[in-house]
């Protein structure tokens, strides 16, 4: 095979293959194979007859489009691997001969991962600012503590705020119920604000077995848009009171909830505890400005076909979410004043290019820095995985012992390492 790289314009590669002649021979005793299992030709086995019997079965064009097909599928890759290319998309081939005593010849123009001018990311530079840790935040964590403590005791009184109850509820708007007006045995804490305003205040005062009409009037802004502004009559009937009583925040609650004797120490764990949470989002901004700074400063010229795949994976991501809470993708996207999926990506296109952009530079990025993952980083991610998903262990080892998947893993750990790098160099 002969390959010859005709030119390289703005985003994309022309490669003009020339099969030999054994080559080509091989394509066309192929399809003269697979064409003789599909045709039962009279004198021969499934897929033994011989290529001239076949083409006077069959006819010469259908031999020949098999033959090229192949050909191309077989001889494509290898023409990239030997020219060094990185194709982002299928190519768009031209048959330029093909005969069955001339070699096929065929060019593929593809788009190609363009070179990108990182310029002096040295001089590139962001502040890591963690937030103090303010003593409400630790007193928020512990009330919330304090709520999933609480001990509830069934009573016989009028329902007051601040307790807990087991409803079954009914809306209807202009007499109509609506969708996700109702429930049964619905269990709330009056005045945690769960529900629309004047819903809960509205209970009050109810005792067990009663039940009551209740008007509201849902928020302008409320996310449903089909129900915001509108008045809905609630029909509620209470089955169960329970008085709820807090611990109180001390020693004794910092002995039962943690592995601390005294309140103090509890405190000074919290606390650790928010600083590093506010650490690790100090150090996901920075990576991110430092990220976006690298981008903007990069000169690239970005393939269509590149942004068109991560539009795609973003929408794919966005269906599963809306899927994964059980709604029609299409009635989602009406809601939020979309007509379709097309009207989506226009608006995302944008988004998508600078993720590109983004994706590009740190490659680049990670090339100039000569970072790479190791073998017994490999290893120990995936060992991670095994230890985190133990159940799959099995799957997981066979997942990754596949090349493809493996390489895909292997570019994970460098883009992280590069990140890391990058946010080194940002903040020195």
């Amino acid at each position: 095979m002969k390959v010859e790289k005709l030119s390289s314009k703005q985003g994309s590669v022309s490669l003009k293959i020339i099969l030999d002649k054994k080559e080509w021979d091989a394509a066309l005793d192929k399809a003269a194979a697979k064409l003789s299992e599909q045709e039962k030709i009279e004198g021969f086995r499934a897929g033994k007859a011989p290529l001239q019997v076949v083409m006077a079965k069959v006819g010469e064009a259908r031999v020949l489009s098999v033959a090229i097909e192949d050909a191309i599928n077989l001889h494509y890759p290898t023409a990239v691997k030997e020219t060094d290319i990185k194709p982002v998309a299928l190519p768009k081939v031209a048959v330029d001969k093909a005969s069955p005593n001339d070699p096929l010849e065929f060019t593929a123009e593809v788009a190609v991962l363009p070179e990108v001018a990182l310029g002096d990311y040295t001089k590139i530079k962001v502040k890591k600012v963690v937030d103090p840790v303010e003593e409400t935040q630790v007193d928020k964590v512990l009330e919330d503590m304090r709520k999933r403590a609480a001990e509830f005791n069934e009573v016989e009184r009028p329902l007051k705020k601040g307790d807990w109850a087991e409803i079954d509820f009914a809306g209807t708007i202009e007499g109509k119920p609506f969708e996700g007006g109702a429930s049964k045995n619905h269990p709330l804490i009056v005045g945690d604000g769960m529900f629309i305003p004047g819903f809960e205040e509205g209970m009050e005062g109810m005792k067990a077995g009663e039940d009551k009409d209740v008007e509201v009037t849902f928020p302008a802004d409320y996310h449903k848009q089909d129900l915001a502004g509108k008045k809905a009559m609630f029909n509620i009937k209470l089955h169960k009171v329970k008085a709820v009583n807090y611990p109180d925040i001390d020693d004794a609650f910092a002995k039962k909830m943690s592995r601390f004797e005294t309140l103090q120490e509890f405190r000074d764990d919290v606390r650790k505890f928010i600083t590093e949470q506010n650490e690790q989002r100090a150090d996901e901004k920075a990576k991110e400005e430092a990220i976006l700074a690298l981008a903007k400063q990069a000169k690239v010229d970005i393939p269509k076909e590149l942004v068109d795949q991560e539009l795609n994976a973003m929408v794919h991501d966005l269906k599963h979410q809306v899927e994964h809470q059980k709604m029609d993708f299409e009635e989602y996207l009406k809601r939020g004043g979309v007509q379709n999926e097309e009207g989506l990506k226009s608006q995302w296109r944008e988004q998508a290019e600078q993720r590109v952009r983004a994706g590009l530079a740190l490659d680049a990025f990670k090339k100039a820095e000569g970072i790479t993952a190791t073998e017994d980083e490999i290893k120990e991610e995936i060992q991670k995985l095994k230890t985190m998903y133990p159940q799959d262990a099995d799957k997981i080892e066979e997942e990754y012992g596949k090349p493809v998947s493996r390489d895909r893993l292997k570019n994970v750990i460098a883009s992280r390492k590069a990140i890391d790098r990058l946010l080194e160099v940002a903040t020195a």
